[in-house]
């Protein structure tokens, strides 16, 4: 089967230098070891280019990048639809994105949406954005029985309230890059990898991810002052960028506890240098309001590290 998995997003995904594991490429690779052809498409704002990812001696992923008209965090790949033929399956990405919705009216019969979103109160621009989705889009889905695949039974359940049936629904979870995890040839010289070495004693509390209001990181940086108070010789490692407002009130409270010393943080590290920091790290924090998975959870269990 030729499979073509379709990020309609504007942002630009490197698969050559990414400082994440990067989903679509995790399910790509699994589905290219399955025997399956399996492709990707990217939106970029660059020149237009395709590159290949080797997947051991099973095959190849061919990933193209290409241009889309771009509005409110939605891309419609308008000049794709000669390669859109080429494939037997079309997996664009979540429900109210324009890219879905047009595949799935056009092309129903092998249109296959994947779904991460649930609901959150917490989301409220994401939920005002659905309700004007589904008063003029969401019968469409229905009418043409489309099929759906989701991250979570969250996720499952957020669409069948919207009146999708059960039956068009599948949890399948995430792709993991596992070839990604795996510790590379390089030298690791990151700075924090560097710093969690030089730590003799004590335990090696880990943080990976955005810094930003739904991931509470005063909250973390609470817990971790009440954690030093039973061992003073813990330390905290962050790796993540956010706004420059967010980090100075967050770094600002770490501050006012008076443990700022004791954390060490780093705004990115390529993806594969974070195995050398997972296999450090004890502990992994990850306080979140809202959190569609969760990759970096199932990293840190990758490397035993208790979440």
């Amino acid at each position: 089967m030729k499979i073509l998995i379709i990020r309609n997003y504007p942002t630009y995904m490197s698969v050559e230098k990414n400082t994440y594991n990067i989903q679509e490429v995790g399910l790509a690779k699994a589905l290219v070891r399955r025997g399956h052809v399996c492709d990707i498409l990217f939106w970029t704002d660059r020149t237009e280019e395709s590159v290949e990812i080797p997947v051991s001696n099973d095959g190849v992923v061919h990933v193209f990048y290409r241009h889309g008209k771009t509005l409110l965090k939605n891309t419609v790949f308008t000049g794709c639809a000669d390669l859109f033929t080429q494939y037997d399956v079309l997996q664009p990405a979540e429900y109210n994105q324009m890219q879905a919705w047009l595949l799935a009216k056009n092309q129903p019969d092998k249109t296959v949406i994947y779904h991460g979103p649930y609901y959150s109160a917490f989301n409220k621009r994401y939920n005002l954005l659905c309700a004007v989705f589904d008063r003029f889009f969401l019968k469409n889905y229905i009418k043409q029985n489309s099929i759906f695949l989701v991250k979570s039974t969250l996720a499952k359940d957020f669409l069948e309230k919207k009146g999708i049936p059960a039956s068009n629904i599948s949890v399948a979870g995430v792709g993991i890059d596992t070839q990604m995890l795996s510790p590379g040839k390089a030298i690791c010289n990151e700075k924090v990898y560097l710093q969690m070495k030089e730590q003799k004693e004590g335990p090696k509390i880990l943080y990976v991810g955005r810094f930003e209001a739904r991931r509470d990181i005063p909250f973390l940086f609470h817990t971790f002052s009440c954690l030093l108070h039973l061992c003073p010789q813990a330390r905290l490692y962050l790796i993540g960028s956010g706004t420059k407002k967010y980090l100075q009130q967050s770094f600002d409270y770490a501050r006012r506890l008076g443990i700022y010393e004791r954390t060490a943080w780093q705004e990115r590290v390529e993806q594969r240098y974070l195995s050398n920091v997972y296999s450090l790290a004890d502990f992994f924090l990850l306080p979140t309001e809202y959190e569609i998975f969760g990759m970096v959870l199932l990293e840190a269990m990758y490397y035993k590290s208790v979440v």
